[in-house]
């Protein structure tokens, strides 16, 4: 009878949990569930140790979807990248310079790790751009960059309906934002933007000006640092720019080993 009441309750509470956004952060109907559980099986002469026992469990239940999920997406990203020799491995690259610059400044683990998820996934809304757009090998019209303008919503989309996820949001939605309030999808500006979004912003237009396109050659290692410092203080966060810079080998791009 224990065993079967038992399992029943965990079945519920984890169903639950889940569809109340999952257990991080102790909210939403997974965390009243919990209250009730405890309830009932108090009144069945239950050990708190039980109680304490099955929660743990469906925690860690909940972790594992939770980071399952984030790893298919991952390699979501990567597969969409790969059907096109110049985007190939881009978020990868993005992702080292992202974890690069917020080491240089300082960052805690967590603050890293947030932004070494988010970097991989900044572009995850490219999922719902169409192929020819993504594809084209010319430069883009004005209407189809309106279309790819759309990128950091439709990423929104994907990941915001999972609780643990959306975290991330902020630099998916943010990363094409600019200090001075010209970029999209909300016109922020400086400190408006949030601090994981100014580092991949940083580190997605350095890959984008040293990597090759269809339509123009990478720029020379050099003029590539010139713009960047060009664009600090206007388009990009001057102390991201600074990070980022004492982050790389001046003569090759590489990054330096922490």
């Amino acid at each position: 009878m224990f065993c079967g009441n038992l399992l029943g309750m965990h079945l519920e509470f984890l169903s639950l949990g889940m569809l109340g956004g999952g257990l991080l952060g102790g909210a939403g109907i997974g965390s009243l569930f919990y209250k009730r559980l405890q309830k009932q099986l108090r009144k069945q002469g239950y050990q708190i140790n039980t109680i304490e026992q099955l929660y743990n469990e469906v925690q860690r239940s909940s972790l594992r979807l939770d980071q399952n999920y984030l790893e298919t997406i991952e390699a979501l990203v990567r597969a969409l990248e790969a059907r096109d020799m110049y985007t190939r491995g881009h978020s990868d690259r993005v992702n080292q310079y992202s974890v690069a610059i917020a080491k240089k400044l300082n960052l805690s683990e967590t603050e890293i790790e947030e932004i070494h998820h988010g970097s991989l996934l900044h572009d995850i809304g490219k999922i719902g751009v169409y192929d020819h757009i993504l594809l084209k090998p010319q430069a883009l019209t004005d209407e189809e960059f309106e279309m790819m303008k759309s990128h950091p919503q439709l990423g929104v989309e994907i990941l915001g309906s999972v609780e643990s996820l959306k975290k991330h949001v902020p630099i998916i939605l943010h990363h094409h934002e600019r200090q001075d309030g010209s970029g999209y999808p909300l016109g922020l500006k400086g400190d408006e933007i949030p601090l994981g979004a100014r580092i991949v912003q940083v580190a997605d237009t350095w890959d984008a000006m040293r990597s090759d396109r269809p339509y123009r050659r990478r720029l020379d290692l050099e003029i590539a640092v010139g713009r960047l410092r060009e664009a600090s203080g206007t388009q990009l966060d001057p102390n991201c720019v600074d990070a980022f810079l004492a982050a790389v080998n001046s003569k090759t791009g590489r990054v330096l080993s922490a």
